[in-house]
């Protein structure tokens, strides 16, 4: 078993566009495994979301730039969810949330499995194309150009992951 595991392992490393593919054909099988394993390893799941949840408070706490832009994410993925149309969220991106689903639909990195439904948790999600830690945080016309629609874009989670701040 350790062997297939290693082998299985090596093959992933080296086809990164095939688990990709095979992932986005494949949802609830992705979402049965993940929540599987959840079950399976209740202490790692545990340790974890405390781990992500202590980072978290010190960065909120400590540094309100980050603050203010993870309320900005949040209230934008809110508003994309249809849990409630944060207006001042909207003002800042320029449109409404219906404009902005059509502006992230246009544009040329969405793909075919992208649906609205996909949005978020392992499927896609919003990008800035120019990342938030290039923008000058102390310049209220930067913090606005950088969550203007024209800056963002859908990207793959996965992908944006990778992407990171680059």
């Amino acid at each position: 078993p350790e062997k297939v595991k290693a082998a299985a392992r090596k093959w992933r490393a080296e086809n990164p566009d095939a688990t990709k593919k095979w992932k986005a054909e494949n949802p609830e099988r992705v979402k049965a495994a993940a929540r599987k394993w959840k079950a399976e390893n209740p202490e790692k799941v545990s340790k974890q979301n405390k781990k992500d949840l202590k980072t978290f408070r010190e960065k909120n706490r400590n540094n309100p730039i980050y603050k203010m832009h993870q309320n900005m994410r949040s209230a934008m993925s809110a508003a994309l969810r249809g849990r409630y149309k944060a207006l001042s969220t909207m003002k800042i991106i320029g449109c409404t949330v219906e404009e902005l689903f059509e502006h992230l639909e246009a544009c040329t990195s969405w793909e075919p499995w992208m649906t609205r439904e996909r949005y978020g948790a392992g499927g896609w999600d919003v990008d800035h194309i120019i990342p938030i830690a290039k923008w000058d945080d102390d310049c209220p016309l930067q913090f606005t150009l950088c969550w203007d629609k024209s800056n963002l874009q859908p990207l793959e989670h996965i992908a944006n992951l990778k992407k990171g701040a680059a």
